[in-house]
């Protein structure tokens, strides 16, 4: 925490303290199951834990608040990895992708677009779109070893 508290104004550090001694073992099984590397998520931790206590300036805040604000981290940090060639396993793992199942999958995943938007941005049958979506996951959790 030291890295990310050098930044920190002394008065954030109490909500910084409140919030992890409260929400951290929760946050980080969530983050956990986003991010596989032990590391990493306890990185992704406490820069989320840091900037949610500042942007929330010291008002009361909930679970579910916390919980979404750290949603939107990781697939922001997820980004950033992506783009900065971090991600080579995961572009291995796309490259067993079909085309069909790598849009499919990206727009879900990545974008958080639902199947029936998709379905009708696609001009395709929703059902057609939930099987390529569910082969993408199961291609990527097998070569993952999930």
């Amino acid at each position: 925490m030291s890295e990310v508290a050098l930044n920190i104004r002394k008065d954030n550090v109490k909500d910084i303290r409140q919030l992890y001694d409260k929400y951290a073992g929760m946050l980080l099984g969530f983050i956990r199951g986003t991010v596989q590397d032990h590391k990493r998520s306890e990185e992704h931790l406490i820069k989320i834990i840091s900037a949610f206590a500042i942007e929330s300036n010291g008002r009361p805040t909930s679970w579910l608040a916390l919980r979404q604000y750290a949603q939107y981290k990781l697939i922001e940090f997820s980004s950033a990895d992506h783009e900065g060639g971090k991600l080579r396993d995961a572009n291995e793992i796309n490259d067993d992708l079909t085309a069909d199942e790598r849009i499919v999958f990206q727009a879900v995943y990545y974008q958080k677009k639902s199947i029936s938007q998709l379905a009708s941005l696609l001009h395709k049958k929703e059902d057609i779109l939930r099987t390529q979506l569910k082969s993408s996951v199961d291609k990527i959790r097998k070569a993952r070893g999930n």
